[in-house]
């Protein structure tokens, strides 16, 4: 059972991802990110590369909608939504193979230079692409850089995805990965 901070986080994490804002998270909230990282990343729409950022996202799409759309509508509600994390939480497995996946894609796709590291800037396109603002950003990255020095490792952006998925102490820095809940 999800714990009232999960439930407050994942609800926060829902509403990034709404990205049209109708209550729902669906394939065109889906189409939206993709064509942000499209936009972001300069990738040619008749790429190779356009055509596996998207098929990796419309599949994490299609797994989503198979698990939590249980009324069939095509889109996925918030109580839906926690429905789904709350039975992806509790299977070790599932939560390893998504949120490790999820995580890492995470990383290759904003560690734009490729040095290893997710600096301000590239975490600010993160949270741009989600239609978030700059200046949440730059707040949240001071928060979830736990040791100062001014970028997020692949190791630190695992540690603050387990604290934001499965963590439960209300100090954790991870809570804070997709803003104020």
């Amino acid at each position: 059972m999800l714990t009232d901070l999960q439930k407050r986080k994942l609800s926060r994490y829902f509403r990034v991802y709404d990205l049209d804002r109708d209550g729902k998270v669906g394939s065109d909230d889906f189409e939206r990110i993709v064509e942000n990282l499209r936009a972001l990343h300069e990738i040619d729409r008749g790429s190779t590369e356009f055509a596996e950022l998207r098929d990796g996202f419309m599949s994490r799409w299609d797994t989503m909608r198979w698990w939590a759309d249980r009324n069939g509508d095509g889109g996925v509600d918030v109580s839906e939504w926690l429905s789904y994390w709350e039975e992806l939480l509790a299977r070790d497995q599932r939560y390893e193979d998504e949120v490790a996946s999820l995580l890492s894609r995470v990383f290759s796709l904003f560690d734009a230079n490729g040095d290893g590291v997710i600096g301000p800037d590239e975490f600010a396109a993160f949270y741009g692409v989600y239609d978030l603002e700059a200046p949440l950003a730059r707040s949240v990255f001071q928060q979830l850089d736990a040791n100062g020095d001014g970028v997020i490792s692949r190791d630190e952006l695992e540690q603050i995805g387990h604290e934001f998925y499965r963590g439960n102490d209300p100090e954790a820095r991870g809570n804070g990965l997709y803003g104020p809940y």
